[in-house]
């Protein structure tokens, strides 16, 4: 096979906008996705952000300051509304599908690959899970996607003047997640082994990359203040991906979950093209940017949705590559029954799930059967958690005349009573992002709210320990209306500023649950 000189460099000439055809798939599924939106209970992060948006800081244990601040504009908007704390999640997923068929566009698609890139971006479970929740990954996604869509947009024209568009988008970036380095030297690596250097030789570039370094300096200084949290958590989100996933090992079959039906074949086919087609040689880097955030996942068994963000970049190319194959009719059928498989899976979970807790039948004795449950149920018991605390404070109260204080084994548990409890005691957590919201008063009755274990750790604090209330729902969710004990503590032995660092911790399920 001759390559053509035409093969070896950018097109030129890109194909007219699928407007028509996007802008359906997109308006469908901003539709659903919004009207679903508010089914879903708050999940234990979102409790944790609008707590955040309160305590507002230049950095968090391993989050920017920027989806705090949303949730804290959404509570401002509407206090207690669910649709509006997820629509930045909801437009995060709209613009991926409109950035998955830009890419489809750059590569060289013409409106049928355009529209069939939107069409398997958006109903991908990705795209369902992404607008489920207000989350970090629902930003970091999109924003990476743009971001990969500016580097192949400059190698076809060449205007340095993207590079200031680049780092605008980078700079929300690094407020949402620092992750950006990941793409961004993956991206690097490519440009250096397959061209085109001299994106590397761009005084717009290098601004760009300076203006970002200096945006991310405030956060990059919390996290060194305070012992960089951000690198501690990766063990132990390894180790959740262990018991909730299997890790490494499972990682396939979680990313077949992600890119669902009609993403597992194109992803896989764009990844090919991006290696290995002459018409695309020209973006061959972008492949490197693709692959290289999957090693760092398999690397550091982090979370799969870590590498969302180049999934519009992999489909839109198998798109692509698909649209210019002239197969046998067997081969068209074949792809309408994957994009009607597609479409009528994405359907049915959008209009059956979330499960009703009272099919529930199975209780939760394992973080991954806690994972399941999650996606199957969403998370439930939050207003009995509230209320039995809200009762045992009062009770407290009245008795001995001194309002107590409230600490909470996990950060989920702090921020539903900090969220959802009206005149509850002052909240407090050494778990995670909630142990830097402030140290508890050296007051002298302490509730604590945390399971049976932690008697041993609370004599050594308190000279009287006391549980006086239990909420065990044998059906009930594992921290929130399971296995939990509050317990009353008296008599501080120490003072808090000299305990509160021991109780530091970033796990929040210490073990499995299980009963005897």
């Amino acid at each position: 096979m001759t390559v053509t000189s035409r093969q070896l460099s950018p097109v030129t000439a890109l194909s007219p906008w699928a407007v028509r055809g996007v802008g359906v798939v997109s308006a469908a599924a901003a539709v659903l996705l919004t009207v679903r939106s508010g089914r879903y209970g708050y999940f234990g992060d979102e409790l944790y952000f609008l707590a955040a948006g309160r305590r507002l800081a230049p950095g968090y244990v391993d989050q920017g300051p920027l989806v705090p601040v949303l949730a804290r504009c959404a509570e401002w908007i509407a206090p207690g509304s669910l649709v509006v704390l997820r629509i930045p999640s909801i437009l995060g997923a709209v613009a991926g599908i409109w950035v998955c068929a830009a890419l489809a566009r750059e590569l060289g698609g013409g409106r049928r690959a355009q529209t069939s890139a939107a069409f398997a971006f958006a109903v991908s479970p990705f795209v369902i899970t992404q607008a489920a929740s207000l989350s970090t990954f629902a930003l970091d996604a999109p924003l990476w996607s743009a971001l990969l869509w500016m580097m192949v947009r400059w190698t076809r024209i060449r205007d340095d003047r993207l590079f200031a568009v680049l780092a605008v988008v980078a700079v929300i970036d690094v407020q949402v997640k620092l992750l950006l380095p990941v793409l961004a030297g993956a991206s690097a690596v490519g440009v250096m082994v397959f061209g085109p250097r001299e994106m590397l030789r761009r005084r717009a570039l290098w601004a760009a990359i300076a203006a970002v370094a200096a945006t991310a300096i405030p956060s990059l200084w919390w996290q060194a203040r305070h012992g960089w949290p951000q690198l501690a958590m990766g063990p132990v989100i390894a180790a959740e991906q262990r018991a909730a996933t299997g890790g490494v090992a499972g990682l396939p079959l979680q990313l077949a979950l992600l890119l669902g039906v009609a993403g597992v074949p194109l992803a896989v086919a764009g990844c090919w093209a991006l290696a290995r087609s002459p018409a695309l040689r020209p973006y061959r880097f972008a492949a490197v940017g693709v692959v290289g955030p999957l090693v760092f996942v398999v690397a550091t068994a982090s979370r799969p949705y870590y590498v969302a963000g180049v999934f519009p970049l992999a489909i839109a190319a198998g798109a692509v590559w698909a649209s210019d194959r002239d197969g046998p009719r067997w081969v068209a059928t074949a792809v309408l029954a994957v994009a009607a498989a597609s479409a009528g899976v994405a359907f049915a979970v959008l209009c059956l799930l979330p499960r009703p807790a009272t099919t529930l039948r199975e209780s939760t004795d394992t973080q991954r059967a806690m994972s399941t449950r999650m996606r199957l149920f969403g998370m439930d018991g939050w207003g009995e958690l509230v209320s039995s605390v809200d009762a045992v404070a009062r009770d407290v109260s009245t008795s001995s005349g001194a309002r107590p204080i409230i600490v909470t084994r996990t950060y989920w548990q702090a921020a539903a009573l900090d969220q959802l409890g009206q005149d509850l005691p002052p909240v407090f957590s050494p778990n995670r992002g909630f142990v830097y919201f402030g140290v508890p008063p050296d007051a002298a009755t302490v509730l604590y709210v945390g399971d049976a274990s932690a008697e041993s750790m609370l004599r050594q604090q308190f000279s009287m320990v006391v549980p006086v209330s239990r909420l065990d729902d044998r059906l009930g969710f594992p921290g929130i209306t399971r296995a939990v004990v509050i317990w009353r503590c008296d008599h501080p032995r120490r003072a808090w500023a000299d305990t509160w660092p021991q109780w530091r911790t970033l796990v929040v399920n210490s073990q499995e649950w299980r009963h005897p």
